[in-house]
């Protein structure tokens, strides 16, 4: 494995491709329940191509096997994250 910040891991992309690589970091990130890093691969994740529909499939999964609460907690502050994707990708009033 490459360095322990995990920088090298986002470039492996032989069997996994980058997005679903962040969606696993969404789920692991959420599992653990550190919440604020959650909030940066949420955003890494709606960047790169992942669904809002399947962060909360991943959360309902993770349900089963992290906790309820746990879950619970990681969708609140995916709807924060998903608010802030909708701003940003309406368009602007004049």
């Amino acid at each position: 494995m490459q360095g322990e910040d995990g920088k090298g891991s986002w470039t492996r992309s032989e069997h996994l491709d980058l997005r679903t690589r962040a969606l696993i970091s969404v789920t692991i990130t959420a599992s653990l329940g550190i919440l604020e890093p959650l909030r940066g691969q949420l955003r890494i994740a709606l960047h790169n191509g992942v669904t809002k529909e399947e962060i909360v499939e991943a959360f309902i999964q993770m349900a089963v096997y992290a906790g309820v609460a746990r879950a619970f907690d990681s969708y609140a502050v995916a709807r924060e994250v998903f608010s802030e994707h909708n701003e940003a990708d309406s368009p602007q009033e004049n």
